[in-house]
């Protein structure tokens, strides 16, 4: 047996565990020879180059079983389609950690640029919103918003809710013409999958917002509200849509109100005179 590895031996040169090679011994994927007297596992020359293909295959990620698979089937093909599979889901992968760090960055920059902002009234212009209004007013308890969210739930698995964790929520032109402040309707934003799907969709065009951030506990939306129209008022412009409230860091954030973030968005155009 001088030219055989003992299982220890094999483990030490590879850097791996005995269990290790006890498991793949378990599984048929490299088989020792096995000395029943002294219950010792023996591992041949053409053992330890194979013990390498297969260290070399697990750690580009391929699984155990597609290992098992291919070296019962060895041949140039298997091998490229092999390799070939795996770097189309590293390209998946890949392609899924860069949408996650630009969410990321997204979010960071949200945040940077709001406190940056808060309490200031500006205009911005705001591009084209696609998306759908559920209607919170007439919904009493859990049920009723377990069942309405049920209702929408084509509109939420495409939402912004899912891709960016940004809620929004909304008062009607009408309601903030009449200083109505309290009934509010959750705006779910879409990118429309095909032109039929868009059909059922609500669109707010492009237009200027007249916009403020704050800081503190939802109660305070009326007041920042309040402060918004009179300044809409006062600088000749009126209400021309539906609000947009952006609940950028809320309690699922954030265990404390002092700390939550939120914009107020209303578009606006110039007051004719006459």
């Amino acid at each position: 047996m001088k030219d055989k590895f003992l299982i220890g031996e094999l483990s030490k040169l590879f850097n791996i565990s005995t269990d290790t090679l006890r498991y793949y011994d378990k599984i048929n994927l490299l088989k020792p020879e096995y000395d029943e007297k002294n219950d010792y596992r023996y591992y041949s020359i053409r053992n330890f180059f194979k013990l390498s293909r297969i260290l070399f295959l697990k750690n580009l990620d391929i699984s155990l079983g597609e290992i098992k698979k291919y070296m019962g089937n060895k041949n140039t093909n298997n091998l490229l389609c092999l390799l070939k599979k795996k770097e189309e889901e590293i390209d998946i992968k890949m392609n899924k950690l860069v949408n996650l760090k630009n969410k990321i960055q997204t979010k960071l920059e949200l945040f940077e640029n709001i406190e940056g902002q808060l309490n200031q009234i500006t205009i911005k212009k705001i591009p084209q919103r696609v998306g759908a209004f559920i209607d919170m007013n007439d919904v009493e308890s859990d049920y009723e918003i377990k069942q309405t969210l049920k209702q929408n739930e084509k509109y939420l698995k495409i939402s912004s809710w899912l891709s960016e964790g940004q809620i929004y929520t909304s008062l009607s032109k009408e309601n903030m013409d009449k200083g109505i402040l309290n009934k509010f309707r959750y705006f779910i934003e879409i990118v429309p999958i095909d032109a039929e799907f868009s059909k059922q969709l609500t669109i707010m065009p492009e237009n200027e917002y007249v916009c403020m951030a704050f800081l503190g506990p939802y109660r305070d939306m009326g007041k920042h509200y309040q402060l918004l129209i009179r300044w809409i008022e006062e600088n000749g412009y009126q209400i021309a849509g539906d609000s947009i409230e952006k609940n950028i860091v809320d309690y699922d954030f954030s265990d404390s109100e002092n700390e939550y973030i939120s914009e107020i968005q209303i578009p606006i155009r110039k007051r004719l005179m006459g």
